[in-house]
């Protein structure tokens, strides 16, 4: 015999166990008017026992908030895991946002149309009540179309000086010159330059600030490849730079799971890091020490950065600041024996 079908567990039921009335357990979970906050945690311990959730969809027509914030990423989703960023900084994000019972809703999609639609259709729905924005690209359609959806966002990156939203992000430009100056001093004069996807504002501005310190020196800057953030991306690039005719004895690397991957490419070339090319990353991951060589690396606290966006987006939803928001973290160098080697001639 089949197992039965269990009955579905009702308002009814909870505002029976908790002996208040439905409308005292609907405001409990929409804040629509202040109670005892015994009779909330009265009415929400009922609410676990019985394994009862307000429909999301009911209240969205009320107009209660969703207590939801969303993500949408224009990426491959297979990205996710590869890229360091994203479980670092959603690891910091959720600790603020689930502890002021909020949750995150997280949609790749694969092109700009998509991306619009989505935006469109969770603000219609009710289904979030701000987003997260980041990715930052020219010319970006996000902000126009958050301005006129009306909903609160937090930028996670540099926005552009028009765009009136909240934003937290890293400040890396001066930490990388020093680095690359580094480099020039103990006599490296080809540096090379592996760079993420070019589509990117942050991919772009890593590249920019290597080409202004060589620039600066005189020196070229024709040693570039894309890697596009990627290991496969990067050992392709890398295996481009090392066998050119003229072959670079440093290589700065936009992040660091495409450093490690140019380290692989120049073992199995015969090189040794550290010695023949030098290198160094970006992002800090917690790999990096125990690479062969150590990987030297521009180190971010993604996790910090997660919470302090969760935090200012929560300040966001309270009620919107008259001047927007900018948090910004210092990055650093943590220097490693794959940053070591003196320039050849």
């Amino acid at each position: 015999m089949p197992p039965a079908k269990r009955r579905r567990v009702t308002i009814s039921d909870v505002a029976a166990l908790a002996g208040v009335s439905k409308g005292a357990v609907s405001r409990s979970f929409n804040g629509a008017e202040r109670l005892p906050a015994s009779t909330v945690k009265r009415i929400h311990d009922a609410a676990d026992q019985l394994g009862w959730r307000p429909n999301a969809a009911a209240r969205a027509i009320k107009g209660a908030p969703a207590h939801t914030i969303g993500f949408v990423l224009q990426r491959d989703p297979d990205l996710l895991g590869l890229d360091p960023f994203f479980p670092l900084f959603l690891a910091g994000l959720e600790r603020v946002l689930s502890q002021n019972a909020y949750s995150i809703t997280i949609r790749f999609v694969s092109d700009a149309t998509e991306e619009a639609r989505c935006y469109k259709d969770w603000v219609a729905e009710g289904r979030v009540d701000a987003f997260i924005v980041s990715d930052l690209r020219d010319d970006d359609p996000r902000f126009a179309m958050l301005d006129d959806l009306g909903s609160a966002a937090v930028v996670i990156g540099e926005p552009p000086a028009d765009v009136h939203r909240p934003s937290v992000f890293h400040t890396s430009d001066e930490c990388i010159e020093e680095v690359l100056e580094g480099w020039i001093t103990r006599g490296h004069t080809r540096i090379a330059h592996v760079m993420g996807d070019p589509n990117l504002q942050h991919a772009r501005r890593r590249r920019d600030v290597w080409a202004r310190v060589l620039e600066r020196h005189g020196l070229s800057t024709d040693a570039l490849a894309v890697g596009g953030f990627t290991e496969p991306g990067s050992a392709e690039a890398t295996r481009e730079l090392l066998t050119a005719a003229e072959r670079p004895t440093a290589i700065f690397y936009a992040n660091d799971i495409m450093a490690a991957a140019g380290m692989r490419v120049m073992s199995e070339l015969g090189l040794q890091t550290g010695s023949d090319v030098a290198v160094f990353g970006f992002d800090g991951i917690p790999l990096g020490p125990y690479l062969s060589p150590p990987l030297a690396t521009i180190a971010c606290d993604y996790i910090e950065l997660g919470s302090i966006a969760g935090q200012v987006l929560l300040e966001e939803l309270a009620g919107r600041p008259a001047d927007p928001v900018r948090r910004t973290l210092p990055a650093r160098f943590v220097e490693r024996a794959s940053y070591g080697a003196d320039g050849a001639s």
